[in-house]
């Protein structure tokens, strides 16, 4: 009976009608519990019509047209429920070896899934199997079938819902409690780093910081292949985020010199993305950061060929959302609108919700330079929204802070400024630092559009706003710019560095201190060796001109 499950019709239906490889597994499953091949042709007629397509003795011609649309069409889900449960009824009286032998195949067929990327069919296979499983006795092979579906059914989850969302955390919880009953099984990489990914989407960068230093205590006495690139790429990700970017590129240095292509050409399906892809576009930020700004374009142009040639939805998502970012940065926003439509289209077709989000707000970002606020504002509010369901904080400081700047373009200084307050809090609190000194430039720019009545722009207040503005409010706002300064100098956080100092250069220009305001701007333009085409470097050196000039006269 199992061998003519899988036998009859195979190869052709395969070819003539799009059954999928995912299912073979559940289906010779079911084949080897079946009694007898009438009941065998029972259950294949009501769960896989597909296999009955080339048994004109049990399927008249007029009901083969009928049974291919079914497969064709919205029948899969419910195959896949029905796959499951005929399973679980085949299972009730079976021995414990056999029942763990379907289970086994559930999670085949969920790793098959996953291999597609039909990351729905993924998730409903191995809840079944766990479903399954939950009804055995407490053994050492049922708690090791369990930990491999727990682990099957991560990957698909942080697609379908985010890697922050709660269910997310409960899977890889319960990997982390199977793992060490088990002991330090290699399992032990995909189970940390699902922890990690869950901690560190939601800004709780403590408990990150912890789970990514104890993956690099294990890979200093674990050979496990991989293990020791993995551990230097959550130490990168972590560093990232809060805010140390020298020590993030060190860390994106070691994990580069262990990273081989060939051997990690399968992560995607165990870890949600490609290593090659991560630590790359997380170093292009990390570059900008610290003042390299062409360097950081060339490294997410590396990052973005190799996410093409991979194929895979989940990295060329995050490597295109990178890109988009990376282009916000820049202050290109023709890029970076381009990018995260990019984004959007490949999101919107694998359900990649989290994406789907941020990209919505950086379009929105992209609408201010194009004179268009209040359509900018709406739509990074729907993104931020979609980015609240789905569990995330990670780096909502430095989305509101692209909100605030769209508000105070908008006249809605006073708007701005409440959300920057709990975004600051945030922050301070987590420790999702990476953006703060622009948190607090942003805040003094809001500070002085409050008191002179002008929307933000990069384009400094006339001097008689400033003069008429109280002294008070005025050197609120400088506090705000001088902190700004001191964060950034303490991350080496050179290209915010540069745009707080620029705030700075233009509020003394309008208090009559031109001399005062080149000299400072030109003590940090003199440090960069790079990016003197983008938008900053460039009104950087217009401003030291202007000054110049001004000194002179």
């Amino acid at each position: 009976a199992a061998d003519r499950s899988v036998r009859i019709g195979r190869g052709q239906c395969l070819e003539q009608y799009g059954t999928s490889e995912a299912y073979l597994p559940v289906l010779e499953a079911i084949g080897r519990l079946c009694r007898e091949e009438r009941q065998l042709v029972d259950v294949l007629r009501r769960l896989a019509p597909m296999w009955l397509l080339q048994m004109p003795s049990l399927v008249s011609a007029s009901d083969r047209q009928s049974l291919s649309r079914e497969v064709l069409g919205a029948r899969r889900e419910r195959m896949l429920r029905e796959m499951g449960e005929a399973l679980e009824a085949l299972t009730a009286d079976k021995p414990l070896v056999l029942i763990l032998e379907a289970v086994k195949y559930l999670q085949q067929a969920a790793e098959n899934a996953v291999r597609r990327f039909a990351y729905q069919e993924a998730v409903v296979l191995s809840r079944r199997g766990l479903e399954v499983l939950a009804k055995l006795p407490d053994t050492p092979e049922r708690a090791q079938q369990e930990l491999w579906l727990h682990i099957t059914l991560g990957v698909p989850l942080i697609a379908t819902e985010g890697y922050a969302a709660p269910d997310v955390g409960t899977v890889y919880l319960r990997a982390r409690e199977l793992c060490r009953q088990a002991g330090e099984t290699p399992e032990i990489s995909q189970v940390l780093w699902g922890l990690w990914t869950f901690y560190v989407l939601r800004a709780e960068l403590g408990t990150a910081r912890e789970i990514a230093e104890e993956f690099l205590r294990l890979a200093e006495r674990l050979p496990y292949p991989g293990f020791a690139m993995r551990a230097h790429l959550v130490m990168e990700v972590t560093f990232l985020h809060l805010g140390e970017f020298a020590p993030a590129m060190e860390h994106f240095e070691t994990a580069l010199s262990l990273y081989d292509p060939e051997r990690h050409l399968e992560d995607a399906f165990q870890y949600a993305q490609n290593p090659g892809v991560a630590m790359r576009c997380f170093a292009s930020w990390a570059l900008w950061f610290l003042g390299k700004p062409d360097q950081a374009l060339d490294r997410i142009q590396e990052t973005l060929t190799l996410a093409r040639e991979l194929s895979d939805p989940h990295g060329l998502a995050h490597a295109l959302l990178f890109a988009a970012i990376l282009h916000q940065l820049r202050r290109e926003e023709r890029l970076a609108q381009e990018y995260a439509e990019a984004v959007l289209a490949v999101a919107s077709e694998h359900g990649l919700v989290m994406y789907q989000a941020q990209a919505t707000i950086i379009r929105g970002w992209a609408l201010i330079g194009q004179g268009q606020p209040e359509e900018a504002i709406e739509q990074m509010r729907q993104g931020l929204a979609a980015y609240q369901v789905t569990g995330c904080e990670l780096m909502r400081p430095h989305f509101f802070a692209l909100l605030a700047e769209a508000l105070g373009k908008a006249r809605k200084a006073d708007e701005g400024l409440g959300g920057l307050k709990e975004s600051l809090e945030a922050a301070q609190s987590n420790g999702d630092v990476s953006y703060l000194a622009e948190l607090y430039r942003i805040k003094g720019e809001l500070l002085l559009s409050q008191v002179t009545g002008r929307s933000v722009s990069r384009a400094a207040p006339s001097g008689k706003d400033v003069i008429a503005a109280e002294p008070p409010a005025v050197g609120r706002a400088q506090g705000c710019f001088d902190q700004s300064i001191q964060i950034a100098r303490k991350q080496k956080a050179k290209s915010l560095e540069l745009r707080a100092v620029m705030s700075v250069a233009r509020l003394y220009q309008n208090q009559g201190k031109r001399e005062e305001a080149r000299d400072l701007l030109a003590q940090i333009y003199d440090t960069f060796t790079e990016g003197f085409g983008t938008a900053d470097l460039r009104e950087a050196k217009a401003l030291i001109d202007g000054l110049s000039e001004g000194v002179r006269h």
